[in-house]
Order: structure tokens, then sequence, then C-alpha cells
């Protein structure tokens, strides 16, 4: 029985209540996890859950306790190893979560046609790892079931079975649902999409980070990059000028002390991250349309304090004489030099982009060897930045230009934050999960090699009643943050948004190694989804099927 009208259900809750241990099994269906279900939904889902994998990758099921009439306690889900048919090989299951409930108090500036509810609102998205759960009368609750399939598993249709139970009047009652996977040849070893999303080390609303450059503080770090290489980022950002300790030689030479920023690049690299971006050293010195300043470094006091300095100051030049060629030669000597990318200023636009282009001339002056990526809204930085990131709207609105940098040999990615809103893709939690899936395919289908947001745990102060952040402007739900932090703990816990986003970078991988063997084939199946910039196929069902189709071409081709 996966869902009772609702007199039916007041009939049973009366029965109940007279004799609790005849009240029937828990309710429970199973819903695409491309879907978000909501506590008060009417849940039309599925007697079994099915997906479908390739090697490598990962495989989700959502299996939801439906709408009961009174309080269940304690729900907790126990899943057996998925077993092969025709064989002895089992796939174990990674982690059972249970999809947490989070509100936003703010929607995206321009409303999407197929905005799933406008904020205020409760949204589902953390995943909490926790061993059971409660759920209020007339509530449902989501159950999320991980798979890590191994690269070597053999491929074949696999079987397991989820079991939920609940104390309902203080007696367990139970249901089971199937669950079945069918892995296929296609492997994937690793992804080639470049991925990066902005941490903050800062404190948790109930936690204190530790003191900066301890080991406990490394600790936290290491546990973000843990979660951020499970997600298939592979780019991670760090703190340059603010990382070094500088001081003068007897004859007045500018030295620097590279050990906080050594050891925080090494945490970043043994977590299994391949290049790192370094933070910007210009900052607009009054509002948004305003000029860039560089900091600049110098001994105040006995402390070595930064000012925002215009970048054609002598004081800019001799501090970046002195500091941009110790810096490239200490990246040379430790073999970094091209794993490392350094940013300018955040997002130049055309009124300030002269300011930028003179702050980025002393880094390719001193320091010719280290790229520069931007988030830039500004064409006119050809000759200044190596890799390009423009926000998705401007992608579109540049996309001849941006084409034409791609041909000239330049890399381009894009970006999201809290604009763009209407029918573009993005992460906010009020938009349909599979758009944030969809991003990924939007890389492949313009050829834009990376992916970047700022927002991966700038948590608000309460996240878990309103993720919308509030600081200098009121952002979405859901762009601030897409992992949670633990309570009373330095870790985090993921969400709903970021499995989807990873599922994405799982696609494109399968995407290109389809489009090596078979260009034509592979945009076949990517236009289904992605016809414009702003322009998508969501049905869920329809993406199903395209996504079958690329495992099945992948495999016949032997990959």
């Amino acid at each position: 029985m996966r869902y009772l009208p609702g007199i039916l259900f007041i009939v049973m809750a009366i029965g109940a209540q007279a004799s609790p241990l005849n009240f029937p099994p828990l309710n429970v269906a199973a819903v695409d996890p491309l879907i978000k279900v909501f506590r008060d939904d009417v849940v039309a889902g599925e007697p079994a859950a099915h997906s479908d994998s390739a090697r490598g990758e990962h495989a989700s099921f959502q299996v939801v306790v439906t709408s009961c009439p009174v309080d269940l306690k304690s729900i907790r889900c126990e899943v057996t190893p998925f077993t092969r048919d025709g064989g002895s090989e089992s796939l174990p299951v990674k982690s059972v979560r249970y999809v947490g409930h989070v509100g936003s108090s703010i929607s995206g500036k321009t409303t999407a046609s197929d905005i799933l509810r406008i904020a205020p609102a409760m949204y589902p998205d953390p995943l909490l790892e926790v061993n059971d759960i409660d759920v209020e009368a007339g509530s449902n609750q989501s159950i999320w079931i991980s798979v890590k399939v191994p690269e070597n598993a053999q491929p074949g249709d696999y079987h397991a079975t989820s079991t939920v139970t609940a104390r309902l009047f203080g007696v367990d009652t139970s249901a089971t649902l199937p669950l079945s996977l069918r892995v296929y040849p296609a492997t994937i070893t690793d992804t080639r999409l470049n991925v990066t999303l902005w941490y903050q080390m800062y404190d948790h609303h109930d936690w204190k980070m530790p003191e900066r450059y301890t080991d406990a503080w490394y600790d936290v770090i290491r546990g973000y990059v843990k979660s951020m290489v499970e997600h298939r980022e592979n780019w991670g950002w760090i703190e340059t000028l603010e990382a070094m300790k500088f001081s003068r030689d007897s004859a007045g030479k500018l030295q620097v002390d590279f050990t906080y920023f050594d050891k925080w690049m090494q945490v970043l690299f043994d977590g299994g991250l391949e290049k790192i971006e370094g933070q910007h050293f210009a900052f607009r010195t009054k509002g948004w349309l305003s000029p860039f300043g560089v900091s600049v470094y110098s001994e105040k006091d006995g402390e070595w304090k930064a000012e925002k300095m215009a970048p054609d100051s002598a004081e800019a030049e001799e501090f970046y004489a002195a500091y941009f060629p110790a810096f490239q030669a200490h990246l040379e000597e430790k073999g970094w030099l091209d794993k490392y990318v350094q940013h300018v200023a955040d997002e130049p636009l055309d009124k300030n982009v002269d300011s930028y282009t003179t702050a980025a001339a002393l880094l390719k002056k001193y320091a010719p060897k280290i790229p520069i990526m931007e988030a830039c809204q500004t064409e006119k930085l050809v000759g200044t930045v190596d890799i390009w990131i423009p926000q998705l709207d401007h992608f579109k609105k540049g996309a001849d230009f941006f084409q034409q940098r791609i041909e000239a040999g330049d890399e381009v990615w894009f970006y999201t934050c809290m604009y763009p809103a209407g029918e573009y893709a993005n992460r906010f939690l009020e938009l349909p999960l599979i758009k944030t899936r969809l991003l990924h395919w939007i890389n492949y289908r313009y050829g834009a090699t990376g992916y970047l947001h700022w927002g991966w745990n700038y948590w608000s102060p309460h996240p878990w009643e309103n993720s919308a952040r509030y600081s200098m402007a009121q952002l979405p739900g859901g762009d601030a943050n897409i992992v949670y932090p633990k309570p009373g703990e330095p870790g985090v816990w993921s969400s709903i948004r970021y499995e989807a986003m990873r599922d994405g970078i799982e696609d494109h991988e399968l995407l290109s190694q389809l489009g090596e063997k078979d260009a034509a084939a592979a945009r076949e199946l990517v236009v289904r989804h992605i016809h414009d910039f702003d322009k998508y196929e969501t049905d869920v069902k329809v993406f199903r099927q395209t996504r079958r189709e690329l495992l099945e071409k992948l495999s016949e081709m032997g990959q």
C-alpha cells in the first residue's frame, strides 16, 4: 500500500487508536531521486526503485515514507548488499541518510516558470547522517540510499531490499521495498571537468573554528576536502598573501615565509585536489562600479598589515616587484607552478576593467609564468586572462566571443551565483533538482571546461532555519551553501543538490567519452536537454531514458 486517501487515513487512525496493533504496515514508495519530495506532498511513488549506473560512478535511490495521520518515531532504514543476478558478486551500500528540510526567506530575483515553491517556504535539501528520525503526523520522510559502484564491478543486474521500520504507538511496524541496479560496462576512473566551489574557514553557527594554522585547523580543511573530492570537485581555493609571513633582512629586502601556505597547499593536494586557485590580491575600493585597489603589505608598529593602494602607485610597484618573483620562484621550487592559477580581482566589469588590467599587469610583469583565471563580466580582458569564467547569462550574450577565445587557445568556464535567475539552471532550493544536474550538460554543450561557484559553506547565522544569507545582499536560498554544518562538530553534511551536482559532473565525463568516439551521437543526446543556455528539457523520465542510451552507446563501443 503506497498511498491512502485522506478519508481512509482517518478511519485507520480511529481504528489504530482503539487497537494500535491492528495498524497497517508503513506506507513506503520509491521516488526518483531527481524529484524533491516536500513534507506535505501527495506522493505518487512506485513499488520498487531502480537505478542505471556506469562503473565508478554513484547510484542513488529515494525511498519515501508517505504521509501518515499519526506521528512516527525512530524511522530507520536498513539495506541489504546489492547481489548480482546469476553470480556471487555483491555491492555494499555506501550510506543511508535522511533528507532534512530547511527554510528560505528569499527567492531568486526573477521567478522561474517551473519554481517548486516561492519563498518563504521549507525545502528538502540536507542529508542528515543520523541513525533514525521522527516525523510528525501528515508528513513525508525521504530516505536517501547511496551506492558507489566500483570501477571493476562486474556488469549486470543487481538487487537489494530496503526495510523501513518505525515506532507507532510504542510498537515497531515496518515495510520493505525492492531496489534494483543495472551496472553497465561503461567506466569512470576520473572526471575531466574543472570544478571549484569556494569554502570559508570561519566559525560555524554553533561551533568555534580552531586557531588558524594549528593542526586542528588543518584537520578541518582535510574534512572539507574529503567531501569536495567525494563530490568530484578537483580544484581548491587558498589564501595567498594572508597566509604569508613578511619580514625584511638587514639590507631592507622583503623576505617571505611560506610555511603556512605550504602546509595548506599540501593538505589540499594530499586530499586529492588537482589544482589550486589563489585568492584575489585586488579588491573594489568602494561600491560595485568602483576601481580596484591592490593589497600592499608594510610594517607598522611591529606588525605587517595590508592597505588598499592604487595598482599603479609606487607602493604597489615596490611591494609586488619583491613579492611576486619570490612567490613564482617558490612555486617552481615546490613543483607546483603547473598546478597553481591566480585570481586578480573578482568580477571585473567594463566600468572598472582598466584598474583590473593595471593590477594584472603587476603579476604578468613580475610572475609571468603564473596564469590568471577570473569570474568576469567583461570581454575587455583579451591578453590578460587565461581562463575566462563568465556568468552563465553573460556566456549566452557573448557566445560568439567566447567561442573565439576557445579557438584562440584560451580556456572558458562559467559560473553561477545569485544570478542568473529566471529560467536559467542554477542550484537554488526552489528549483527542480534536475536544473542543478543539467549545469554540467551545459558545460558539455558549449565547450566550457569548468564551473565555479562562490558558495560551498557560507552559512547564514542559522542555516537550518533560514538558508538565505544576509550580507551586502539578500541571497536566494541555497546560493551561499551546498553543504551544511554538522551540529556541534567541525564536519559537514551533504545535500541532495550536492549529490545532483556530482551526478552531473559524472554525466559530463560520460558525454565526453562518447564525444571522443562519436561526436554526433554525444551532441544528439545533449541537445535533447540543453536547447539553449536557458532552455531545457527537464522531464525526469525523458532524462532517465537519455542517460540509459548514453550508457548503452558507451558500453556497445567497448569503452
